[in-house]
């Protein structure tokens, strides 16, 4: 972090880019990923149907995902793009037929998130991990190529 002083104010480098990505300064990182996670909460507490909370809840994690990629951070983007497909399980289920599931816009985006998610992993071989050990994604990621 850099200070600049003029005679009139100071100036502090909170941000930069790096080819693609965004580096930010600390501080400002801290506080942008705080907004992220308050916004998840508030999701998780609205007072709604199952499956409209559900839906909100994965698009804040989502939203954090984005923003974790935009700065360069790969793991935090596969573990809140993973934590948005877990939020669509936790919508109401229903019976269709010989087994109970959650309702089809759900379902699919449950298989979008995966899918981001296995995307964040295909050229890292150090983060296929964060979805290979987990028994919920181990088949998906596989299904979406990132085989591991």
């Amino acid at each position: 972090m850099k200070t600049m002083q003029t005679a009139k104010a100071n100036y502090r480098l909170a941000a930069r880019l790096r080819g693609n990505e965004l580096w930010l300064d600390s501080d400002v990182r801290k506080a942008v990923e705080d907004e992220h996670l308050r916004a998840v909460r508030r999701a998780e507490g609205l007072k709604c149907r199952a499956d409209l909370r559900a839906f909100a809840e994965s698009v804040e994690w989502e939203r954090f995902g984005s923003f974790c990629l935009r700065i360069g951070s790969r793991p935090s983007a596969v573990r809140a793009y993973r934590d948005a497909a877990l939020a669509c399980l936790d919508g109401d289920y229903y019976d269709h037929g010989t087994e109970l599931l959650p309702c089809r816009f759900l379902r699919l985006r449950f298989l979008r998130m995966a899918e981001m998610a296995a995307a964040c992993c295909r050229n890292d071989a150090r983060l296929r991990g964060l979805l290979a050990d987990d028994p919920l994604f181990r088949e998906e990621y596989l299904r979406f190529g990132g085989g591991v």
